[in-house]
């Protein structure tokens, strides 16, 4: 038994960045191994998420559920060695896909709602190399997959397969016209359907092209975004609304000059002539955007090394370009999430010198965005940064910590991440994230450090009973702060002393929702 002495030390580590958001400190998902690849996250409005990236082993994924740490990452059934350039979407409901490049060939996974992976299935025959998967969940797709696939004569073409739910597809079919090269494509989806979107080199003439199923049916030929023209378009983003409207983003070269553009195309009808969204400037990337779902969309981007969002209301026109970095880093490009109520996340990878790390800035629902905050661990170089938000504004981002100018074959890295809080109405009652307890397996004698966050301060009460058990053996009650939390305790919590078995230890806000883990004590 663990000596009955209490240690009810509250400590309050101030939470980064401007008043309003709080940064809990930085966690390893996955432990540090050799030729380890990115995270791909994903997430729905409710607070759940999902993260898978590849190793040696195969392909790695993770669930997180709303308010709570990451679960231990499994391996996706029938992924293999040689997986890379993964990507992952979340359905409203918890359903949840993946999908990467093995051998040249595009493979998925779907993890049906509170149930583990499917088998993974092969999307793409031999001899046809792929790259560039993508995937989302639109209605009459669960989920639809989209992916380039290199052709005779050094061409490339777009490709999508439709789910049919249960881990089955349809085949897949060609988007882009025939004899043209079409890369880097981008897939959206709402219930309104899922659209495709692609760059096309008309033999040095550049446009953006798309493609739109329904909730019934095929995808429909190919629809230009932009005006052909000699200028190059980079890598291209959509996003598509509940009621229809798609949004679309991506940077334009002329010369020495670059622009961030937008498009928007209604229900009905094409698309809208684009709207330049930054001031030209030698370098411009990385363009994203996202729609909430009243239609409202979010575009950002990197100009000179700085990290640069627009604002479109629904219906209405993009503001004004504003800064979201500061001068003393360089930003790389940018990710961003949205949800249905139109909390926002931008993320990106920032570089001073030799030092590497992950900045964040958040935006609550009908709200602006808040200083950005450097969430990343100082020690560990991190690049690669994506992120989900929940509509409680609560935000989970995970990222690689590797040596960038390493031989990514080779390099040590594993995954980080960190969870973010927007800032809440005062009225409204705190909310608790990510309780976890360090280690949750204890032995007589071990120290048990229990850490939360919180949205706003509120008094906590702290709660264990045994597992199996409704009686509560002992609680405690204090003042927390927003930010990151830490109760350290060693051998009982509010009298009651923590014997051998299995406890559940609740952390409830005033008036807020209950957070509960599991601690074992052997």
């Amino acid at each position: 038994m663990i000596r009955a002495t209490a240690i009810a030390a509250l400590l309050a580590v101030p939470a980064s960045g401007a008043a309003g958001a709080a940064w809990l400190p930085p966690s390893a998902v996955a432990p540090a191994a050799r030729g380890g690849g990115a995270p791909a996250v994903a997430g729905n409005d409710a607070g759940r998420a999902v993260a898978a990236w590849a190793t040696r082993s195969g392909v790695m994924a993770t669930l997180r559920t709303p308010g709570g740490p990451w679960y231990s990452p499994v391996r996706v059934p029938g992924s293999g060695r040689g997986a890379g350039d993964v990507a992952v979407a979340m359905t409203a409901a918890g359903l949840a896909a993946v999908t990467w490049i093995e051998g040249g060939r595009v493979r998925a996974s779907i993890r049906p709602d509170r149930r583990r992976f499917l088998p993974a299935v092969t999307l793409s025959p031999r001899g046809q190399v792929a790259s560039s998967p993508r995937v989302t969940f639109g209605r009459g797709c669960s989920p639809a997959v989209t992916w380039t696939r290199a052709t005779a004569g050094g061409g490339s073409a777009v490709r999508a397969a439709c789910g049919l739910g249960g881990g089955r597809f349809r085949p897949a079919v060609t988007l882009s016209a025939s004899g043209e090269v079409a890369s880097t494509p981008a897939i959206a989806g709402s219930r309104a359907g899922t659209i495709v979107l692609w760059r096309q080199d008309e033999g040095g003439r550049y446009r953006v092209r798309s493609a739109t199923r329904g909730p019934a049916g095929a995808f429909s030929p190919p629809d230009t975004v932009s005006p052909s023209g000699t200028a190059v378009v980079v890598d291209p983003s959509v996003a598509l609304a509940p009621d229809g409207v798609a949004v679309a983003a991506w940077t334009l070269t002329q010369g020495s000059q670059v622009v961030a553009q937008a498009a928007s195309r209604p229900v009905t009808g094409g698309w809208t002539r684009p709207d330049d969204l930054s001031r030209p400037a030698d370098q411009v990337r990385g363009a994203r955007v996202a729609v909430d779902r009243s239609g409202a969309a979010l575009a950002a981007w990197t100009r000179s090394g700085v990290v640069q969002v627009s604002e479109r209301p629904a219906g209405g026109g993009w503001e004004p370009a504003r800064d979201l970095s500061g001068s003393t880093v360089t930003a790389g490009p940018p990710r961003l999430a949205v949800s249905g109520a139109g909390a926002a996340v931008v993320t990106w990878p920032a570089a001073s010198g030799n030092t590497y790390s992950v900045q964040a800035a958040l935006r609550p629902a009908g709200g602006r965005f808040m200083m950005a905050s450097t969430i990343s661990d100082p020690g560990r170089p991190a690049i690669a940064p994506q992120a989900a938000i929940g509509d409680d504004g609560i935000t989970p981002v995970a990222w690689q910590w590797t040596n960038p100018a390493a031989d990514p074959a080779i390099a040590l890295s594993g995954v980080m991440a960190a969870t973010g809080i927007s800032g809440q109405d005062g009225a409204q009652p705190a909310i608790a994230v990510d309780l976890l307890a360090r280690p949750s397996r204890v032995r007589p004698g071990q120290l048990i450090r229990i850490t939360f966050g919180l949205s706003t301060p509120s008094r906590v009460r702290l709660t264990a009973r045994r597992a199996g058990s409704s009686r509560t053996e002992g609680a405690i009650a204090f003042g927390g702060m927003s930010g990151a939390n830490m109760l350290v305790l060693e051998g009982s919590l509010g009298g009651a002393s923590l014997g051998r078995g299995r406890w559940v230890v609740t952390a409830t806000p005033r008036g807020g929702v209950p957070r509960s883990l599991v601690l074992v004590v052997v």
